[in-house]
């Protein structure tokens, strides 16, 4: 979490008397370090997320700052810091440049000459700098309290020293993609009273403090249908259940993480774990061997047979199941015909020595093939 510009904007545009002149839409962007340069040549060795400051001395020309703001945009720094009022003056800003950065979302600010640029600065990198270390170690605080949960001391130690209260709720969030647009980062953090993200192993982890839980749920739907079908297809989140102390946390992570790969079996592109109906109740059996042998008691026969004989009853039943006893229903999902549906499920009564008529029967079945996709995952 760098940074964000329009942070940084309002809390020191007072003391260096800074203008926004356009880019507004751009401030949402993260800033990695504040360089100062005057060359246009020089703007190849820029590594993108810089917040650039210069006076303009080496211009030379009417169209000086419109080339300047072009390679800046390409080099994709965060903004412009315009020092007016010795080389260049408020009528640099043409209409073209305003455009420019109006098209690009690209923050264009102009500071008066009479602010020294070594305070400017000094003081956005020792922001910087310290935004930095706190990002560190509030990273590993959390890193060592989803892991390790039996040893929270320390990390909750230094949690609280940062502003995380101890008993509070908190939900967190999984996504797993290659990058996330900062723009839906920006919209999720509205719905909490506090939020960090981070990297943890495979996926990004989202903290929240005090979470609005339905309107999370529904911004994350807002932002996701806001995304191109390309980058909708490489982004999937799950979400965990809000814990009542920052020492629980641990058990929303492990469940965010399980939802995450359900969405991803069911090809979604968020789900919740409190919608994972009986799944959350296997998620908390301690001893899953439980759960293998009650659907193994149910089903083994039935899976054993068809290995034998190359059938396919168990999906016969299941189908059969789901569509709560209806041959001709299973027949048509098929592209069989009923006598056939007849006959395996004929055969299906004789092995289970089951009638397949009690509710119970048909519970205890629909029970095992719930915990065998539970799994699979």
């Amino acid at each position: 979490m760098s940074i964000i510009l329009a942070d940084l904007f309002d809390s020191t545009k007072k003391n260096y008397q800074l203008q926004l002149i356009a880019g507004e839409a751009g401030l949402n962007t993260p800033i990695h370090w504040v360089q100062f340069t005057e060359d246009i040549a020089t703007t190849h060795f820029l590594k993108g997320g810089e917040l650039i400051i210069t006076t303009g001395m080496s211009a030379d020309s009417d169209i000086w700052l419109y080339d300047f703001i072009t390679r800046l945009i390409d080099q994709k720094t965060c903004g412009l810091i315009l020092n007016t009022g010795r080389y260049l003056f408020a009528n640099a800003f043409s209409e073209d440049v305003i455009a420019l950065c109006t098209q690009h979302q690209f923050p264009l600010f102009a500071m008066p000459w009479k602010i020294h640029l070594a305070t400017i600065m000094q003081d956005y990198c020792n922001r910087i700098f310290m935004q930095s270390y706190q990002e560190d170690r509030t990273t590993m605080a959390f890193q060592r309290l989803l892991l390790h949960p039996d040893e929270p001391e320390s990390s909750l130690d230094t949690l609280n020293s940062l502003g995380y209260e101890t008993t509070t709720p908190y939900l967190v969030m999984v996504c797993q993609a290659s990058k996330i647009p900062t723009g839906l980062i920006e919209q999720l953090r509205k719905y909490a009273t506090r939020s960090y993200h981070f990297r943890l192993r495979e996926v990004f982890v989202f903290i929240f403090q005090n979470p609005q839980d339905n309107a999370l749920s529904q911004a994350l739907d807002e932002a996701l249908r806001n995304l191109t079908p390309e980058l909708l297809s490489q982004i999937c989140f799950g979400i965990g259940d809000l814990t009542d102390a920052l020492s629980k946390i641990h058990h929303s992570y492990e469940q965010a993480l399980f939802a995450l790969k359900a969405a991803q079996k069911q090809h979604l592109n968020q789900l919740n774990f409190n919608d994972l109906g009986l799944f959350k109740v296997f998620f908390a059996v301690p001893d899953k061997d439980i759960l293998v042998t009650i659907a193994s008691d149910s089903l083994n026969l039935l899976e054993e047979y068809d290995t034998h004989s190359q059938s396919n009853l168990i999906d016969t039943l299941r189908l059969y199941l789901e569509h709560d006893g209806s041959i001709q229903a299973v027949a048509v999902a098929t592209f069989t015909h009923r006598n056939t549906i007849n006959y395996r499920m004929k055969k299906i009564r004789q092995l289970l020595k089951m009638d397949l008529t009690s509710t119970e029967e048909k519970f205890r079945l629909h029970l095992a093939f719930q915990i065998k996709d539970y799994l699979a995952l």
